[in-house]
């Protein structure tokens, strides 16, 4: 089986319309071991990434979870792994390393 890489999107795009008075871009993404199979009856792996502001700076996270397809954090709260990184482009390699750590880790 070869792994599909996982995407990351743009800094930029994360950021959205927040410089303007809108809002942060969440990405939602998925895989599972078998990518060129059905997901129907697989172990799903799930991870998000976005921005948050916390008080008057912001944190680029990335968090993931298993289970089902599911594209709401809210509904895999109880297993759900985060980590916080510096909110600049310069994280995204790194926030795709950890990425790739977690992916490897889940279908160990």
């Amino acid at each position: 089986m070869e792994k599909k890489e996982l995407f990351v999107p743009l800094y930029v795009w994360l950021l959205g319309g927040s410089r303007i008075g809108g809002t942060y871009n969440t990405y939602y993404g998925s895989c599972t071991a078998e990518p060129e199979k059905s997901a129907w009856g697989q172990k799903v792996f799930n991870y998000a990434i976005y921005i948050e502001k916390a008080d008057d700076r912001e944190l680029l996270k990335a968090s993931v979870y298993g289970g089902l397809q599911s594209f709401k954090l809210a509904q895999a709260a109880e297993e759900l792994t985060t980590k916080v990184f510096p909110c600049e482009e310069e994280s995204l390699p790194e926030v795709k390393a950890w990425l790739e750590e977690q992916r490897t880790a889940f279908f160990a």
